[in-house]
């Protein structure tokens, strides 16, 4: 169910140690325990916030946030954004969005 939007709209904190990084084509996402649990958390709460009781985000936008190396992840972590791709009021994705498709 979308979380009810009633105060100020606060990301959790990412707590523990994270790191994002490249591997050649393929993206890195480790950390430890407390980490990985608290980047889940994050994305959960992206997952099931309604953004439609987002006051100051305008109809078109899309709640994200952004991890920053030496701050929310660690020093060698590339930056990183984490967003919702269904925009406010209209649900739609990213023009540019390629859906998924299954293995054959």
């Amino acid at each position: 169910m979308p979380r009810n939007i009633n105060m100020e709209h606060i990301h959790p904190d990412v707590e523990g140690n994270i790191e994002i990084s490249s591997e050649g084509e393929t993206i890195f996402i480790g950390g430890d325990p407390n980490g990985l649990r608290s980047l889940a958390n994050l994305l959960n709460f992206l997952a099931d916030t309604n953004q439609e009781e987002i006051p100051h985000m305008p109809d078109g936008e899309r709640d994200h946030t952004h991890l920053n190396p030496g701050y929310q992840i660690s020093s060698n972590s590339l930056p990183t954004e984490i967003c919702r791709l269904d925009a406010k009021g209209t649900g739609q994705f990213p023009k540019d969005y390629k859906p998924a498709q299954p293995e054959p």
